[in-house]
């Protein structure tokens, strides 16, 4: 949390001096169990009761219109064993709650490197994903996007993101950001690789606390 303005302690004054309604209604659209308290909370969701989960202190606020979290993980390791890796734990749901997204029609192909694409990088692969919470599932599931480019030395840049699918979700309790640490703790590549928010994940909150 080192690389965010501002502390979870202000961020939470700014929000308990919301209106009572208003937090109501950030609190309603993320965090899974806050809408359906008797639904079962997946390990990877922030439930009703984000502040006592580790990972769900960066509340975002309509970065990207709904609330959304985008980070950047650098790897000492090849892009395909990395894409192969993050699709891995996608297909396998790790908790049930993640998902991978193919198929369909159109249906391109995850494998950049035909296209020899180097500007603005060297962009290798591409994949796409799902978050679900007991409340949020199926055509609501959070949706991951994730691309993969080599740095030219022989490791890789992940950019990682996660958004509030549902239509109104202004604020996610923390969950977009929690999603992709959770994911990242399971990957099977190495546990402490780089890492630096891109947008969102509370950074635009911290921003406006501190103006």
């Amino acid at each position: 949390a080192s690389h965010h303005a501002g502390s979870s302690f202000q961020r939470r004054q700014a929000i308990q001096a919301m209106p009572r309604a208003s937090l109501a209604a950030c609190c309603l659209l993320m965090g899974g169990a806050a809408a359906n308290p008797t639904a079962e909370v997946v390990p990877s969701a922030c439930g009703a009761h984000p502040e006592m989960v580790s990972d769900c202190d960066h509340l975002d606020m309509g970065s990207c219109g709904n609330a959304c979290c985008a980070m950047e993980v650098v790897f000492d390791v090849e892009p395909e064993k990395v894409y192969k890796a993050i699709r891995e734990q996608l297909e396998s749901g790790i908790d049930g709650a993640y998902a991978y997204i193919g198929g369909g029609d159109p249906n391109p192909a995850d494998d950049l490197r035909p296209f020899h694409i180097d500007k603005p990088k060297s962009y290798q692969f591409i994949l796409q994903g799902s978050h679900s919470t007991p409340k949020y599932r199926g055509a609501n599931a959070d949706i991951l996007n994730f691309n993969v480019a080599s740095d030219g030395v022989g490791g890789s840049v992940v950019r990682m993101f996660s958004m509030s699918r549902v239509h109104g979700a202004l604020g996610d309790a923390g969950q977009n950001y929690k999603t992709l640490m959770f994911l990242k703790q399971h990957w099977k590549l190495p546990k402490d690789p780089q890492v630096h928010v891109v947008y969102g994940c509370g950074s635009s909150f911290v921003g406006h606390l501190e103006a």
